[in-house]
């Protein structure tokens, strides 16, 4: 297997016992690029076992609500196809993720894991591991929806984009090398369980969107549309929310994991070897697909308290907060206000307007909303907490890495100190002016909130 470093053993010593191999697919829905089914049948051929591949529906989850569990579905479906066509067997179990897994273990013969690494899950992880270890059967992490794994990046949290760059840029080309995929299982057992229909899930009634389909053939074929089209427009479109055919739409699909990030960058370092006018474009797309993205799982990697209020960002920000939270607000809006899209700013409201109907919101304005909380909320903590709640219910990306990261961002977190002013102190501050001189922002008004 090409970089072996990427799977970590964690427990007991591999034997020659148990029926199958097992592999739970949780971060990582696809097949092409998918390090940890990659390892999950190269043992499967070497122990001559079927390789059963089980997804765990947990309609507890956290933010689980409709909207995105039909992208998981959808995605789910081209996971089912697939696997039959490779020989692997498909499990489904509506649980639990502890009681979803457990089950499986007494007769493995080894089990392998997408890499978590938000502290629930870690935890489930954890908490199977052990159950694992008790039983006998090892188990291997394997991180697919990173480029480079996160302890090969870097030892500790990252301050800022700048101190990671380098490491990143210079280790990139040898972790996303493409995976020899041309294997066949030889002991095949290609049944599938049913997937379940989205009305049957007990969930929150969060509306679906419809501007966006889950699954790795829509979201390889999302990627081709960008390269042919959107990528020698990347750079204008990051600052133009009304620019939409330069963006990629890609990251729901990194999210659930339809796409591997290395095949994104591959593809994108191809089409600059054949065409150096792309180059500038690229760069700005891979900073924000490699480095922005990477520093994301840094962040909650090796900082406990990424999702808490008290501990997510730096201490010259929470200073500065501390010394402007008596500050008088011009407005104060509420969760309710936002949803309704009844503040005084069109800006605000149309970027509201366009998560509520399709789960995603244009970079740019992504940093305007948040930071028009921060403006208009009674306290930082409040706003903190309503952004992220904001986030992780409407977003298709959300509850991620990169959520808690940017979030956080808002906060002061891998920026800088800026000027002092009202209410932000320290913290960056973002108005309509910028978004009138960068980018055709009445048209992206028109656009949203007129539907």
């Amino acid at each position: 297997m090409k970089n072996t470093r990427r799977q970590r053993k964690t427990n007991a010593k591999l034997k020659d016992k148990g029926r199958y191999i097992l592999y739970w697919m949780q971060a990582s829905q696809r097949i092409k690029d998918n390090h940890a089914l990659y390892e999950a049948m190269m043992l499967a051929n070497h122990y001559k076992r079927p390789l059963y591949v089980l997804f765990v529906l947990d309609e507890t989850f956290k933010d689980g609500n409709r909207r995105n569990f039909k992208f998981l579905l959808e995605g789910l479906n081209d996971v089912k196809a697939k696997l039959k066509t490779l020989g692997a067997r498909f499990i489904i179990r509506r649980a639990g993720l502890y009681e979803g897994v457990v089950p499986f273990l007494k007769d493995a013969t080894a089990v392998v894991m997408d890499d978590a690494y938000l502290k629930g899950l870690r935890t489930v992880k954890g908490k199977i591991t052990k159950q694992a270890d008790s039983l006998g059967v090892p188990v291997f992490y394997v991180p697919s929806n990173v480029i480079i794994p996160v302890d090969e990046a870097s030892s500790k949290v990252e301050y800022a984009a700048r101190t990671i760059r380098k490491k990143l840029n210079s280790a990139a080309s040898f972790w996303a090398e493409a995976l020899d995929e041309d294997i066949t299982l030889k002991h095949q057992d290609s049944t599938s369980d049913a997937l379940p229909v989205l009305d049957d899930l007990d969930l929150e009634d969060i509306s679906v969107s419809r501007f966006l389909q889950g699954g790795e053939k829509k979201a390889l074929k999302q990627l081709e549309t960008f390269l042919d089209s959107g990528l020698k427009h990347y750079q204008e479109s990051s600052f133009n929310p009304a620019c939409a055919q330069a963006v990629s739409y890609l990251s729901a699909y990194l999210h659930f994991g339809h796409i591997a990030p290395s095949l994104v960058w591959r593809e994108v370092k191809k089409r600059v070897a054949n065409d150096e006018t792309l180059s500038d474009s690229a760069d700005a797309f891979l900073e924000q697909l490699l480095v922005r993205r990477e520093l994301a799982y840094n962040f909650v990697w090796f900082l406990e308290g990424y999702d808490r209020f008290e501990k997510m960002t730096v201490s010259w920000a929470y200073e500065t907060m501390e010394k402007h939270v008596d500050d008088e607000r011009g407005y104060l809006y509420t969760k309710a206000d936002y949803l309704a899209l009844k503040t005084h700013d069109d800006y605000f409201n149309a970027a509201m307007a366009q998560m509520l109907k399709t789960g995603y919101m244009h970079n740019r304005m992504r940093m305007y909303w948040g930071k028009k909380i921060i403006e208009w909320s009674k306290d930082y903590k409040t706003a903190y907490e309503t952004i992220l709640d904001l986030n992780n219910t409407y977003f298709l990306d959300g509850r991620d890495p990169i959520s808690y990261a940017s979030v956080a961002w808002c906060f002061g977190r891998h920026d800088q100190a800026w000027k002092e002013r009202e209410v932000f102190g320290k913290l960056r501050y973002m108005n309509a002016g910028g978004l009138k001189r960068k980018s055709d922002i009445k048209d992206y008004v028109k656009t949203w909130l007129k539907r």
